[in-house]
């Protein structure tokens, strides 16, 4: 046999063995996860009211180790959304970036919505390169803005970006609900995350219905989440206007300004003066 079909035939039998692999894992909400995934929300919708049981808190050492697992119920009532806020906390250089949603309310009160990548005891933490090969469970994260943006702001110290959304209440509202939905759907039946085909951007793309405007698999904006405020700028989604630099000088996080135990943390993290205004009514049909 020559060299040439021994190594397409070398390639094909790895082929053949990652196939195998690939499709007979299968993904599961059991395992030994870590303190941060043990627990799943639970969001309970009745009229206006949205209860949410068991909403991540949490607080962390200077190592990132869990220092207060604090799990709290919360209302909201749906009436008082006032918008949506796209965030990204850069982890890395060539666009590695975590991307979540936080939702305002009236009275000072967010709820941050993020897809992460459930993670095991047995494993040494989330990976890119791993999050390829299916090895994590897709999870939801429920959780207060002290906790998803304190730990990244305050505690590991990356450079985190807010910002504002621009749409109707209604669009805000269907999008959070989407959301919810899809949280209680990954319970009933699991999903895996993957680094590129599903991770936190496209999750959040793909329950936000923008997919076909917003999604391309050759842009290197999707691919790399860290990118992904240019998109939405070019796209028209944001409140701010001009070139990206600027907005993001706007946009940025400055954990300086703001204790993490300050009652107005949500307040102060974010550059108001740039941002729309809550939604008003002749933006709610």
């Amino acid at each position: 046999m020559s060299k040439k079909r021994i190594v397409i035939f070398s390639f094909a039998v790895l082929l053949a063995v990652y196939g195998v692999y690939f499709f007979s894992h299968t993904a599961s909400q059991q395992g030994d996860w870590r303190v941060q995934y043990q627990r799943m929300p639970v969001a309970h919708l009745q009229g206006d009211t949205l209860t949410v049981k068991s909403l991540r808190d949490f607080r962390y050492a200077a190592d990132g180790a869990v220092t207060d697992a604090l799990y709290i119920d919360k209302t909201y009532s749906l009436s008082k959304l006032r918008g949506a806020w796209f965030g990204l906390s850069h982890f890395g250089c060539c666009g590695l970036a975590h991307a979540f949603v936080s939702f305002e309310f009236e009275e000072n009160q967010y709820l941050v919505v993020s897809i992460e990548a459930r993670v095991r005891n047995d494993q040494s933490g989330y990976d890119p390169v791993v999050g390829l090969f299916r090895e994590y469970t897709k999870f939801v994260v429920l959780a207060t803005e002290q906790d998803v943006i304190g730990v990244r702001s305050h505690v590991r110290k990356e450079p985190v970006f807010l910002y504002p959304l621009k749409g109707s209440m209604l669009q805000a509202r269907a999008l959070l609900l989407s959301f919810l939905r899809r949280s209680e759907n990954l319970e009933r039946r699991a999903e895996f995350y993957n680094t590129l085909t599903d991770n936190c951007l496209t999750g959040l793309l793909a329950e936000s219905g923008r997919n076909p405007e917003l999604y391309h698999w050759l842009d290197y904006r999707i691919l790399l989440p860290g990118y992904a405020d240019e998109l939405l700028s070019e796209k028209d989604v944001l409140w701010q206007q001009g070139a990206i630099e600027s907005i993001r000088a706007q946009s940025r996080v400055v954990p300086e300004n703001v204790a993490l135990e300050d009652p107005q943390f949500s307040v102060k993290i974010r550059n108001l003066d740039t941002y729309g205004g809550p939604l008003n009514s002749d933006e709610q049909e």
